[in-house]
């Protein structure tokens, strides 16, 4: 067994798997670039050790920085002004499609609910379909402890999984049904596209106007959206329909009001949850890849 040249190559061959998993544990695309650069820097620094298989190395360190990352920001976390919600990513990373739905805003924010290394166990077996023994060295357990964590993992995540998938032509126009009835202010038609009990929940950070708690029913959310976001503000920001997550979404530009990012979360033909980020701290990667 030979000790593996950490060229840049070496690491770059892995760099789209790497990504993946760091993202979808930490919400945040500059710190999983973050985690990627660490963990290519510690591979160097162990460039004497003999390593069997560098993906299934890299997949331990990056893991196991998200987890150390996931802890050490947990009062920050605890601190942040309002709801906290994932940085959007415009660009899928050249994934499979069948990783679509582990992207979407909707999925990441189900994860907030599993403890660091019940989200890096659910995710390294359910989304990337890794073995046992492989998923218990990433997170540094027993084989049988890395099952116990699995099956705790999905038992807080099974009532809140999506039944259904929506296919990509019937979700972009449930969202332009959205967006033209908060540009025309028609309520009636808001109301047709929203699920009874759908929530809106909105990402500020403390550097933008955003509702600082979920607005919960659908006569809530179209009163908010109408009457205080208010429809000259949203034809003002000449929404676009954009790719957020690998989903349809939109993206407002306001010279004034600032950005904003609108996800949806949608089942049986209506809208369930809308995430809405305005933080320009997380608005700028996604600013940057959408012209």
């Amino acid at each position: 067994m030979a000790a593996i040249d950490w060229d840049g190559a070496t690491f770059e061959a892995h760099r789209t798997l790497l990504f993946s998993i760091a993202y979808r544990m930490l919400g945040s695309a500059s710190e999983a670039e973050d985690v990627l650069q660490d963990a290519w820097l510690r591979a160097r620094q162990d460039g004497s050790t003999d390593v069997r298989s560098p993906r299934a190395y890299l997949t331990t360190i990056v893991t196991r920085l998200c987890i150390d990352h996931l802890r050490s920001g947990e009062r920050t976390r605890m601190e942040y002004p309002g709801p906290w919600l994932p940085e959007p990513l415009a660009e899928p990373n050249q994934e499979p499609a069948e990783l679509a739905s582990s992207l979407t805003t909707a999925f990441l924010v189900l994860l907030e609910q599993l403890t660091p290394a019940e989200r890096a166990v659910y995710l390294l077996r359910e989304v990337f379909e890794l073995g046992f023994d492989e998923i218990a060295r990433s997170v540094g357990k027993s084989e049988a402890n890395t099952r116990q964590i699995l099956t705790r993992a999905r038992a807080r995540l099974r009532e809140s999984r999506p039944r259904f998938t929506v296919s990509r032509r019937d979700s972009e126009e449930i969202v332009r049904r959205f967006r033209d009835a908060c540009v025309t202010g028609n309520l009636e038609q808001l109301l047709t596209v929203l699920h009874a009990d759908a929530k809106l929940v909105a990402d500020g950070g403390g550097k933008a106007l955003a509702a600082t708690s979920p607005v919960l029913g659908a006569a809530s959310i179209a009163a908010f959206v109408i009457d205080v976001v208010g429809k000259a503000r949203w034809s003002e920001s000449d929404p676009e329909l954009v790719t957020i997550n690998g989903a349809p979404g939109l993206l407002l530009r306001h010279p004034a009001f600032g950005n904003g990012t609108y996800s949806f979360d949608i089942a049986d033909g209506r809208i369930r949850a809308i995430y809405v980020v305005r933080n320009p701290d997380k608005l700028r990667g996604f600013l940057e890849h959408t012209h």
